[in-house]
C-alpha cells in the first residue's frame, strides 16, 4: 500500500490537518479489522483492505483520522468497548458521509449520529443493552418458513425478484440454509428503520462484527455462466442484508475475490477461467475471515488431501469426499427423478 499517496489524498480532503496527517503513524497489523487506532497510531490490515474500492479504503483511514482528532480512544477509557465503538463510529461516519465519502456496506450510518455526541449515543446503546438484560425471556414462537422467492425479496428491498429456473439448484439452495453459519442467516424479525414499532421510530443498526461469506465458483468449461450467477443470486437471498459476500472464480488457478453487495454486482460478476479444475487452488483461496465457505462445482477433479471446512454444492451425481467438507448434490434437470436433495456429510 502506498502510504505517501494515502497521506496526500487525506491532506487534499482535510487541508486543515495537513501537519497532523504528515506525522500520523500508520502501522500494518494483520489482525486489524480492517482498521483501528489507540489514540496515536492507526493500525490497518492490508490483506483485509484489498476487498474494498480505493475510495472505501480512503474512507477507513479518514475514519481513524477523525477518531484520533476527536480523542475518541481517550474519551472511551473505562467504557464498554463495543458500545463505545458503535457510538463513536456513528458520529464519525455521519461526518464523513456529509463530506461526500463512499461508505462501505459494513460501516453503519445512523441518523442519530448527525446530531448526537458519542457520549450521548453510548448512553443510548448501553441503556438498550441493559433493558434487554432486565426484560424477561419472551416466549419463542416457531418462525414460519419462507419460500426462496421470499428470501430473495427480503435480502434486497426494492430489487427485482428473479426466481431460479433450475429446480434442482433452487432446492439445493433452500437446503443450504440449514448448513449456514447462524450469524449469516436472515433475521425474520428485522424491520426497516422507518417502521414505527411500539410507538417508537427505531434506528436501524448493523450488528458487530459484520459476518463474512466466501463463495468459490468452478469456472471450468463444463459449468454454465448463467447457472453460476443464479447460484450466487440464490445464496445472497439466504444471507442477511449486511453480510459481506465475496465471490471468486477458479479453474486450475484462483482469479481473486469480487465483493457482492447488490443485484447489479451479480450481473457484473466477472467469470474468469475455462480450463481444467484444481481444488487445491480453490481451498487455498479462502482468506480465513469467512464464517461460511462455499464451493460450487461439478466435482470432476481430484479431491484435495488437506482438510477444509467448506460446503460443497456439486452440480452432478459425481460422488465426492472432500476431507472436512459437507456436500450437497444438485442433480441436473434431466437427472432428477424426485424432489429430494441428497446430502452427504463427510
Amino acid at each position: 500500500m502506498d502510504l505517501d499517496a494515502l497521506r496526500v489524498e487525506l491532506s487534499e480532503r482535510f487541508p486543515q490537518w495537513r501537519r497532523e496527517i504528515a506525522v500520523l503513524e500508520l502501522r500494518e497489523t494483520p489482525d486489524a479489522a480492517p482498521v483501528g487506532n489507540d489514540g496515536r497510531t492507526v493500525f490497518y490490515s492490508e490483506r483485509r483492505l484489498q476487498y474494498y474500492t480505493p475510495e472505501q479504503r480512503l474512507f477507513w483511514f479518514a475514519q481513524q483520522l477523525w477518531h484520533v482528532r476527536l480523542a475518541h480512544a481517550a474519551r472511551g477509557e473505562g467504557r464498554e468497548e463495543l458500545a463505545w465503538k458503535r457510538a463513536s463510529d456513528a458520529v464519525v461516519n455521519s461526518l464523513l458521509y456529509a463530506e461526500g465519502f463512499d461508505l462501505p456496506a459494513d460501516a453503519p450510518l445512523l441518523p442519530a449520529g448527525e446530531t448526537s455526541s458519542a457520549e450521548a449515543l453510548y448512553t443510548l446503546f448501553l441503556g438498550r443493552e441493559d433493558d434487554k438484560k432486565d426484560e424477561p425471556e419472551p416466549e419463542k414462537k416457531p418462525k414460519r418458513k419462507k419460500t426462496l422467492k421470499g428470501r430473495l425479496a427480503d435480502a434486497e428491498q426494492g430489487a427485482r425478484e428473479r426466481e431460479i429456473e433450475d429446480p434442482g439448484l433452487a432446492e439445493a439452495i433452500a437446503g443450504l440454509a440449514e448448513l449456514l453459519e447462524p450469524s449469516l442467516q436472515l433475521d425474520y424479525d428485522w424491520f426497516p428503520g422507518d417502521t414505527i414499532r411500539d410507538g417508537m421510530l427505531p434506528d436501524r443498526f448493523r450488528p458487530y462484527p459484520v459476518p463474512h461469506a466466501e463463495i468459490l465458483l468452478d469456472t471450468s468449461a463444463s459449468v454454465d455462466a448463467e447457472l453460476l450467477r443464479a447460484f450466487v443470486r440464490g445464496v445472497k437471498g439466504l444471507l442477511r442484508a449486511d453480510a459481506v459476500i465475496r465471490v471468486g472464480c477458479f479453474d486450475t488457478q484462483f482469479y481473486g475475490f469480487q465483493e457482492i453487495r447488490s443485484e447489479k454486482d451479480i450481473d457484473r460478476l466477472e467469470l474468469r477461467g475455462a480450463g481444467g479444475t484444481s481444488f487445491e487452488a480453490a481451498i487455498h483461496a479462502f482468506t480465513g475471515d469467512a464464517e461460511t465457505r462455499i464451493i460450487f462445482t461439478d466435482g470432476y477433479a481430484e479431491m484435495p488431501e488437506e482438510r477444509c471446512d467448506a460446503i460443497w454444492l456439486v452440480y452432478s451425481d459425481m460422488p465426492v469426499h472432500p476431507p472436512g467438507g459437507r456436500v450437497i448434490y444438485v442433480k441436473k434437470p434431466e437427472e432428477r427423478e424426485t424432489h429430494e436433495i441428497d446430502f452427504l456429510i463427510t
